[in-house]
């Protein structure tokens, strides 16, 4: 049997979206290649890469708060926006039963967001407020994905969680301008927040031309941005204090 004849082996490498010409033309016929095969080869690359810097863009935070046990400066409120993003996200997208490549980046944030908030929780000296939360997201989270809730309501939920995204940015950069540190943020993931966004931009530019998702994920690498600077020049200005206080002892 020919592998390119088998739908169920071109669907277990992950073509699953692209009609069967295209497949043809992509994995025999490369000199020839169709624009809208290469647009298909494109997106797909291109979501796979979101899914990949979305793996480990919140990594960098997780190990800091862990290593120096400590979640000074991190909002809670901020933090809590963001789950609330990407888990409206993977609701809505797994009750349409969209191709992991156009959201799975979501749902590793819902993870990742998860284990900030339990952390932050655990580390501003409320253990048990930790556990609970996780039981209550569990269970918010189980009837989300069932097929209890109307489409509707999910397509709104999902809606909501886009200005989320830059609420969350807003409230945090606030913290740090009011606190004049930025405390347990991690420098390096919010850069890879910025790279995540300018991917997602990309796409929606290229493939949706939806201007509500253009102008969002702008104004959320304006953000991103903005939060870098701030823990760049923050722990700048942190530096020589923590060198005059070694001097002098």
């Amino acid at each position: 049997m020919n592998v390119f004849d088998s739908g169920t082996t071109l669907k277990s490498m992950g073509y699953v979206e692209t009609p069967e010409l295209c497949y043809r033309e992509i994995l025999q016929k490369r000199p020839s290649m169709q624009g809208t095969c290469w647009f298909i080869v494109f997106t797909k690359v291109l979501g796979y890469f979101l899914i990949g810097s979305a793996t480990i863009s919140q990594i960098p935070q997780i190990f800091k708060i862990l290593r120096r046990r400590n979640a000074s400066g991190v909002s809670f409120l901020s933090m809590l926006l963001m789950l609330e993003s990407s888990s409206s996200s993977v609701a809505y997208s797994l009750s349409k039963e969209y191709p992991i490549n156009s959201w799975g980046e979501n749902l590793v944030f819902m993870l990742q967001n998860v284990i900030l908030v339990c952390l932050l929780l655990r580390y501003n000296q409320r253990p048990l407020a930790s556990l609970s939360f996780m039981i209550f997201y569990i269970v918010v989270m189980i009837v989300l994905i069932l097929p209890v809730i109307p489409s509707d309501i999910l397509f709104f939920i999902n809606i909501v969680g886009l200005p989320a995204i830059g609420a969350s940015r807003v409230i945090q950069i606030y913290t740090n301008h009011k606190n004049k540190s930025s405390g347990q943020l991690s420098a390096a993931s919010t850069f890879l927040c910025i790279v995540h966004s300018c991917g997602r931009l990309t796409t929606s530019i290229v493939i949706t031309k939806d201007w509500m998702m253009i102008l969002t994920f702008l104004q959320v690498i304006v953000l991103n941005t903005i939060l870098t600077c701030q823990v760049l020049y923050y722990r700048r200005n942190a530096r020589p204090k923590t060198q005059n206080k070694v001097a002098t002892s």
